[in-house]
């Protein structure tokens, strides 16, 4: 079944854009619609995560260093001041590997409401891209009446450059807004 193009009233040369999007040559210009967004839902993270473990063992081993010398000082004859007063060198990369384990500022997520806005949004574009009909002779994509649903008027013939606006428009009128 083909239809006839609005523009050159040609039916030999009119097919599904998903046939002219995944043809042999590929028609680009009726590219589906992107995918929304990847988001990540916001969830609660541990506090024990691998940057803070890290950081705990490091002070930690920093911690038993410094008494394994200071035990191994009084068992050397040697004064524990002296032992300690090699100790602020790794104490300072301590400090700069805490620096570093406190990570940067999370980053804002999206809730799961907001994740499944955008994903109806999609599907819904998705579902007029797969109704539209491409004329390969003159290069523009066109939706016959009804395609989208029962009483859907015929759209006009669409260039190429405002295929992608006229999906968005077209998912509104005939779906509503999500």
């Amino acid at each position: 079944m083909f239809e006839e193009c609005p523009q050159c009233g040609e039916t030999g040369s009119t097919l599904r854009a998903r046939r002219a999007y995944e043809g042999d040559p590929p028609a680009f210009e009726v590219a589906p619609p992107p995918p929304p967004p990847v988001t990540r839902v916001a969830t609660s993270e541990p506090r024990w995560n691998l940057r803070t473990r890290t950081a705990a063992l490091i002070v930690g081993g920093y911690l038993a260093a410094g008494l394994v010398a200071v035990l191994a000082a009084d068992a050397a004859g040697l004064s524990a001041a002296a032992v300690l007063s090699g100790l602020p060198v790794p104490g300072v990369v301590v400090l700069v590997v805490l620096w570093l384990a406190r990570g940067r500022a999370p980053l804002p997520a999206a809730d799961a409401e907001q994740v499944s806005f955008h994903n109806a949004i999609w599907t819904r574009r998705m579902q007029v891209w797969e109704h539209a009909w491409f004329c390969s002779a003159c290069r523009v994509a066109f939706w016959p009446a009804g395609a989208l649903k029962a009483g859907f008027p015929a759209s006009p013939a669409v260039p190429a450059h405002e295929i992608p606006l006229t999906i968005a428009t077209m998912a509104e009128r005939a779906y509503g807004q999500a």
